[in-house]
């Protein structure tokens, strides 16, 4: 199992009362800026030295601070005795002149005072702007009208795995430390370092990190900064992650207004394996298969259906299943997006015209069913070692099943193909590939017509989603 850990140090707890929020001001009307001012620490064509490390460490110190808050004990990271205030470190980085910075959501999280430490020892109190737990971000303001350096967000599209990077931060509270390594990796999208679910994707990047480090900058070597620190593996070294600056320009905005909106497609998907790759006879092994379409939704709309294979959206490639939800997110309420597909083996494009993301839904587990209970016809399904029945009206109120159509699972053989792949009592088949199934006899026919070795992709709904399940035939 893996085990994460935020960077945020949380050395104390503390008892104190809350202080008063500082006044609003106006927002700028752009809140950062893109290029370096002055010298950058090394140019492009240049070899890398310990000066150039030295120049950019000069460049961005002054814009990174140091972060301390007080606040109520809290169900996370925050958690104290009853009646307790809890005290915590946190670095964050400025991108305006007039006082505003960037740090992470988790840093700021339940707090009640927020101090901020520059990097000259000036000291102010700051308020939260704006915040957004999903992708563990945060705008702050400080109480003074500055002017103060800032550091540049630059663009995190255009790093490549092994570039140089350098992070500065505040770790277990020791100011201003500069580490350097390279980027390991980008596109983390399946990293869910809260345990929560997060629409990021991640930069990966073996420069040290460690707690308190939380909202700092991960810049490049031309002194931009081109992701926001937030999680190492706690099981590791050398592996952390940062949010990247593309993702915090996205939302600056929005954040400022102090209420982030996301938009919403309306469907539940799950990753491309090679099994399904071949079922579906796809060249690749890329994209997000579509699992289960919310009827009236913008997917639904637009006329997805389950088994389309999304490899494009806005003009963004689907590599992975894990892209898709930021992508969908933050296209914008309202939007009408080009999504590319592939249905049947042809590649097609429709236009979806995307709606204000809804309250979750929450999700429910599948009813337990007893065999001896269900249809009194029932079908082996050979080589899956499973037993199906059809889904009758009186068995989906007598067990409170969502799935209005399909083949009601009545029994899996223990170590059989279906158990492996894990298919169980209860479940209901409601596509074997890209047929729709509507009665036990059709699914028991697919898998009879099916050869030894085949493997054969089953569409199972489970609560408010649904799962591709790929059992191998038996001889």
């Amino acid at each position: 199992m893996l085990r994460w850990s935020l960077l945020l140090l949380l050395p104390t707890w503390a008892f104190a009362a809350p202080i008063g929020r500082a006044p609003e001001s106006r927002i700028p009307d752009k809140l950062w800026t893109e290029k370096p001012v002055g010298r950058t620490g090394i140019s492009n064509n240049s070899p890398v030295t310990m000066g150039g490390f030295s120049r950019l460490a000069k460049l961005i110190s002054p814009a990174v601070v140091n972060i301390s808050t007080v606040g109520s004990g809290t169900p996370g990271s925050r958690e104290g005795p009853s009646g307790a205030l809890v005290t915590g470190e946190g670095t964050g980085f400025f991108i305006h002149a007039s006082g505003y910075l960037l740090t992470n959501d988790h840093v700021i999280d339940g707090a009640r005072d927020i101090t901020v430490r520059t990097a000259n020892d000036r000291v102010f109190k700051a308020r939260v702007v704006g915040r957004d737990p999903r992708t563990d971000l945060a705008l702050l303001q400080v109480d003074s009208r500055g002017p103060f350096p800032i550091a540049p967000l630059g663009d995190s599209g255009r790093i490549s795995p092994g570039e140089w990077v350098v992070a500065i931060g505040n770790p277990f509270g020791l100011s201003h430390t500069v580490t350097a390594g390279i980027v390991s990796a980008i596109g983390r999208s399946e990293v869910q370092p809260t345990g929560k679910p997060m629409l990021a994707s991640f930069i990966q990047t073996d420069a040290s990190i460690n707690p308190g480090n939380s909202g700092g900058p991960l810049c490049n070597i031309r002194g931009e900064v081109i992701g926001i620190n937030t999680a190492i593996r706690g099981d590791a070294q050398g592996i952390g992650f940062a949010i990247p600056s593309n993702m915090a320009k996205k939302l600056l905005p929005q954040l400022a207004t102090g209420r982030v909106e996301r938009s919403f497609l309306g469907l539940a998907f799950r990753e491309v394996t090679p099994e399904l790759a071949k079922v579906l006879k796809l060249e690749r092994v890329a994209g997000a298969v579509v699992t289960e379409v919310g009827a009236g939704s913008p997917a639904d709309q637009a006329g997805l259906r389950p088994g389309d294979v999304l490899t494009s959206f806005d003009g963004q490639p689907v590599r992975a299943a894990s892209d898709l939800p930021w992508l969908a997110a933050q296209a914008g309420v309202h939007a009408k997006v080009a999504v590319e597909l592939i249905r049947d083996g042809k590649t097609q494009s429709v236009q979806v015209q995307l709606q204000a993301l809804p309250r979750p839904l929450e999700m429910v587990e599948p009813p337990r069913l007893v065999p001896s209970v269900a249809a009194q016809t029932t079908l082996p399904l050979g080589g899956l070692g499973a037993t199906v029945a059809d889904l009758t009206p009186d068995l989906r109120k007598r067990f409170s099943i969502l799935a209005t159509v399909g083949a009601l699972v009545v029994a899996v053989d223990r170590g059989g193909p279906a158990d492996h792949a894990g298919l169980r009592v209860g479940d209901v088949v409601t596509r074997i590939a890209r047929r729709a199934v509507n009665r036990a006899a059709l699914l028991e026919a697919e898998v009879r017509a099916a050869r030894p070795d085949d493997v054969l992709s089953l569409l199972v709904p489970r609560g408010k989603q649904s799962i591709w399940l790929t059992p191998t035939r038996a001889r």
